[in-house]
């Protein structure tokens, strides 16, 4: 099984939520609340800002008024992925990744996913799987998911045995029931449920033919109402529970805003510099970044990078060396001359090998160690607590450091633009076909066109008509 379908199938629920068996390369930890798990994820991730963010929440504050309980929050948050996902935490945080909002036609659709996702959190979906509850280890494990998803088995060796699991068909049955009646509460058409599952069934069938086509495994979507086949006769049934609209609702309310709000937005791969944490080291030359925590002041040297806290008690120094054929293990110990690494474990991150561990050191705590192979090099990391610093923070910064370390993207380097979504009108001699061709965007360009358009697999637009198309 390739990573990416093995991604497909990790990333199978609506509502996410972690098994933590038996964490690695990170202290093992308490329980995290939803906010701190929330403030721990949008620190790690890029986000959708501007409008479109905004436009989002609108929408999700809106079905939040209509909830039996309106006192309960909920926050919106866009993810800046290409993938198509949408899922909650606990207390009311919801996501909603860019890819998946592409790939929707209206405000009603787009409130059809949020709803489903205010509809695990109502019903208390997390609780009632009686699962352990998370860790900072854990989140890591998500990030590494959701930001590097052609690693998803390299981010599992390297941030602990978690998983991530979907609820039963009875849990998405419940969550599409309140879904559906809080769409009808806030003024949408409840049937926006059903076209958003039709719609990524099309998508779905498309990635089949294209895998064929192109010899590869066949993979299957994120997995957002997965549970469904295409003609669900209880799905209907729940949503037909939750009423039907007057005939005087004007559907380009919905139509109007969302185009609106989408016109611009990126399509697929960001190659813009998302936005940075505030203490960020970038080597254009050696292409890759590392991020040191707040307040750490930096300074670098011939190869040599140096941090260390405020108080000038915790310190790490990132060493670049030539690396050799023997594993970064075996590179502690031969090329560092450290034959006793207590607590060690090789990783892999980014694709990169790595090895971490603790030295012993005569009147301190054991200092953090750890080498990542990056191309011809070695970045060796040396952490060093003094006695009165506080040692388990201390580790936990040391650890943020070397876990942030990565190869920055080429493109990025090059400042490619990425492609984005525009809105024009159909005449009656635009087909998808041509429109394909014109715009250059590949092989299976003419599909992708049909798919965000409502158009697959077969028909054309009719004149008059507002259509995507990707520049």
């Amino acid at each position: 099984m390739n990573s990416h379908r093995l991604f497909t199938i990790l990333l199978s629920s609506t509502l996410i939520f972690f098994l933590a068996l038996q964490p690695t390369f990170a202290a093992k930890n308490s329980s995290s609340t939803g906010k701190e798990m929330h403030e721990e994820l949008i620190a790690n991730m890029p986000l959708v800002e501007g409008k479109l963010a905004e436009y989002v929440d609108k929408v999700g504050q809106r079905i939040a008024r209509h909830l039996k309980k309106p006192e309960e929050t909920f926050t919106f948050t866009v993810i800046d992925n290409p993938d198509i996902n949408a899922f909650a935490i606990q207390d009311g945080y919801i996501y909603i990744h860019r890819g998946l909002i592409a790939y929707l036609k209206s405000e009603a659709q787009l409130a059809a996913v949020l709803a489903h996702e205010v509809g695990h959190v109502t019903a208390n979906h997390h609780g009632r799987q009686k699962r352990a509850q998370v860790g900072s280890s854990v989140i890591a494990g998500l990030l590494a998911i959701l930001t590097r998803s052609a690693d998803v088995g390299e981010a599992s060796a390297l941030w602990g045995a978690s998983m991530v699991s979907g609820y039963g068909r009875e849990m998405e049955l419940e969550a599409d029931e309140l879904g559906s009646e809080y769409l009808f509460q806030s003024g949408y058409d409840p049937q926006a449920m059903i076209e958003v599952i039709t719609l990524l069934k099309d998508h779905e069938r498309f990635e089949k033919q294209r895998a064929k086509e192109l010899g590869k495994d066949i993979q299957t979507y994120h997995g957002l109402f997965s549970t469904h086949p295409r003609n669900d006769k209880r799905l209907r049934e729940v949503v037909s529970k939750s009423g039907q609209l007057t005939k005087n609702v004007n559907a380009e309310n919905n139509i109007t805003p969302f185009r609106m709000a989408t016109e611009g937005m990126i399509w697929g791969k960001n190659y813009t510099p998302s936005k940075i944490p505030e203490n960020a080291y970038h080597n254009n030359q050696l292409a890759f970044q590392v991020y040191f925590p707040k307040d750490w002041p930096h300074s670098e040297q011939r190869n040599l990078i140096h941090t260390e806290n405020t108080d000038g008690n915790v310190k790490m120094n990132i060493n670049i060396m030539a690396r050799t054929v023997d594993s970064p293990a075996l590179f502690i110990k031969k090329n560092l001359r450290i034959p006793l690494v207590r607590k060690a474990e090789s990783f892999i991150q980014s694709r990169l090998k790595g090895h971490t561990g603790f030295v012993p050191t005569t009147g301190l705590p054991d200092q953090r160690i750890a080498v990542i192979y990056y191309g011809r090099r070695a970045y060796v990391f040396r952490g060093e607590i003094n006695k009165n610093a506080d040692e388990k923070q201390a580790n936990k910064d040391f650890l943020n450091i070397i876990r942030s370390f990565r190869p920055t993207s080429k493109r990025i380097l090059t400042k490619q633009k990425p492609k984005t979504i525009h809105y024009v009108k159909a005449t009656g001699n635009t087909s998808f076909s041509r429109l394909a061709k014109h715009l250059k965007i590949g092989k299976f360009g003419e599909g992708e066109l049909r798919i965000i358009n409502g158009y697959y697999p077969a028909g054309e637009p009719k004149p008059g008509e507002w259509i995507k198309l990707i520049r």
